[in-house]
């Protein structure tokens, strides 16, 4: 990639969490740094909605109203002149192929399982919320790759949903929910797991690789780095003027969110 390349990119980032959509930001710049030039990053805008739509939504199961959100954040990148979007928090994938754009969205999962295939690992596990570990936002591709998910035993999977909800998404981290995770990582490695998927973005703001006794897979950056390869690797024929774009957007995406979850 070149600096050109990167001067005429732009990159959407839909946030659900402010802590993840920062670290999302930050990770595209430094990334950038480190590929590219000093201070030398794509054009990025990020849309954010009030978290508390999203947590609503989620928490009444209504995938189609955070469909409607993320389509509608969409909409306004795509607006603004983004070329790709991306959306660093897992749990919204769940609602990934009800979203409606007219730009490449990449999927978080991707990246993620495009290394562990690279790096040959076969048994891998998944720390997250509770919809991402015991759901197919990972699952389904890792299979398809014929690798193995491993996830925490019951009980640790609500104590780690409840980490990332009272704690993680606060801005909260705690040398005692790091312990449990070393824990539970550990446990893990001991069932022979190769690696392990932070498949919460907060998580690696938590626990860093060598506080691990696995390698972790940080989706925060591999979904960034994604979106830092992306214009070398896209279709032309994906590419929509932005013209068209304009005329697509003022269409059908605009009325999809529900004006009730405004009244929350």
């Amino acid at each position: 990639m070149t600096t050109d390349d990167l001067r005429a990119f732009h990159v959407g980032i839909v946030a659900g969490t402010s802590e993840g959509a920062a670290l999302c930001y930050r990770t595209l710049c430094r990334k950038a740094d480190e590929a590219i030039e000093h201070n030398m990053h794509p054009e990025i805008t990020l849309h954010a909605f009030p978290l508390r739509l999203y947590l609503d939504a989620i928490d009444l199961d209504d995938w189609a109203s955070v469909a409607a959100l993320m389509s509608h954040s969409a909409a306004k990148l795509v607006r603004a002149g983004a070329d790709v979007i991306v959306c660093p928090n897992n749990t919204l994938h769940k609602a990934f192929d009800l979203v409606e754009s007219s730009v490449p969205w990449l999927h978080i999962a991707e990246p993620v399982v495009k290394e562990i295939a690279r790096r040959k690992w076969r048994r891998v596990g998944i720390l997250g919320t509770q919809i991402v570990m015991e759901g197919s936002i990972y699952s389904l591709r890792l299979k398809q790759s014929g690798i193995n998910a491993v996830i925490p035993r019951k009980d640790d999977r609500v104590l780690i949903q409840h980490i990332i909800r009272a704690e993680l998404i606060a801005g909260l981290f705690t040398a005692q929910s790091r312990r449990f995770l070393q824990k539970v990582i550990a446990e893990m490695a001991a069932d022979g797991v190769e690696a392990v998927i932070l498949g919460c973005t907060e998580l690696p703001l938590l626990l860093s690789e060598e506080q691990a006794a696995l390698p972790l897979l940080d989706s925060t950056s591999l979904l960034a780095q994604a979106a830092l390869d992306h214009p070398r690797e896209r279709p032309p024929a994906l590419w929509i003027p932005h013209e068209a774009r304009e005329a697509w957007i003022l269409g059908p995406t605009t009325a999809l969110v529900d004006a009730s979850l405004y009244r929350s």
